[in-house]
């Protein structure tokens, strides 16, 4: 199999798509006996067999992603993924304030208004780049390694309204 673009599937995230799973062995002619008697028999091929699936997931996950969002207590950062280059648009908060940005549920005029209340200051940042040499997928599979979650965008464009 040639070089893995991304990690293998951890156990939870691989129960979560049993189904699938089960059809990517049923399509490479495993039924479940033999899945058994692989996984005891031959774990290499057992785990070769996971990894491979591990491609697919990921793969057609990242195709579809358009928007990720990463947040922080007093740090959000967004991002658009387009065909070329990643856009960020962030948000970082100094001074006290009860504002938790990692609280999803938080609609952003309360965001607003709680800053405004505690006299906190927001700073809007962006930056945009051309993806990293290992390319669109890798570099998207990354941020989500280090915590960027896939979002709908939302936020993503009013921080973009804002600049």
């Amino acid at each position: 199999m040639k070089e893995s673009k991304f990690r293998r599937l951890r156990r939870d995230e691989l129960e979560e798509v049993t189904p699938q799973f089960i059809k990517f062995l049923s399509v490479n002619g495993i039924d479940a006996d033999s899945w058994v008697r692989i996984k005891v028999d031959e774990p290499q091929h057992a785990d070769a067999l996971i990894l491979q699936f591990s491609q697919i997931v990921f793969s057609g996950v990242i195709e579809r992603v358009e928007y990720l969002i990463q947040r922080k207590p007093h740090d959000l950062r967004t991002y658009r993924t387009g065909p070329d280059k990643i856009e960020m648009r962030g948000l970082l908060l100094s001074g006290e304030t009860s504002v938790d940005l990692t609280d999803a549920e938080l609609p952003p005029q309360e965001i607003f208004d709680r800053l405004k209340a505690d006299g906190a200051r927001p700073k809007l940042y962006s930056a945009e780049r051309a993806y990293l040499p290992i390319g669109r997928d890798q570099d998207i599979f990354l941020r989500m390694e280090e915590g960027a979650l896939i979002d709908n965008g939302d936020l993503f464009q009013l921080l973009d309204g804002l600049k």
